[in-house]
């Protein structure tokens, strides 16, 4: 006999995964709001990586023209690591998620309106809606207008 214990009779290997356990942010599309794993107001399971964000998809253009202009994109920027996390966020993809743009942007050791600048350059380029992690355009040229400080003229 084996002193080795059998992993499987483990009580953490348990086959019956519940969702509620996994405390995960995820976006509920039935009630569109974000919850935990188990949305409390319609109890549907949902997960992080359950939001569909095929950017192709939601797009104005076509499959071929979409990656056309996200491959130009790509070779077009300055730091293309830089452009594929703002891509990220600007789709709300689920690897995006529980990433906020201040923390993006304090990684790469720029202002958080450099990010929202860039996402909002990808979602024009590629011809996407904003996500729900982004102002609208109304709401940004609001506070464009609002953040100009006057110039003193000599």
């Amino acid at each position: 006999m084996s002193s080795a214990a059998d992993i499987a009779d483990l009580p953490i290997a348990s086959s019956c995964d519940d969702p509620s356990e996994h405390f995960l942010n995820a976006w509920c599309p039935r009630c569109e709001r974000v919850v935990d794993a188990v949305c409390p107001e319609c109890e549907h399971n949902v997960e992080a990586s359950g939001a569909s964000t095929d950017g192709a998809a939601a797009s104005m253009f076509s499959r071929s023209e979409f990656f056309r202009r996200f491959l130009q994109l790509l070779q077009s920027a300055r730091n293309s690591k830089f452009t594929l996390g703002c891509y990220l966020i600007s789709t709300g993809d689920a690897f995006a998620e529980g990433v906020s743009m201040a923390d993006y942007a304090r990684q790469w050791g720029v202002r958080r309106a450099t990010v929202s600048k860039q996402c909002h350059l990808i979602c024009a380029a590629l011809g996407l809606p904003p996500s729900r992690y982004m102002r609208d355009e109304e709401t940004c040229s609001k506070f464009r207008l609002s953040n100009r400080r006057p110039r003193k003229y000599r």
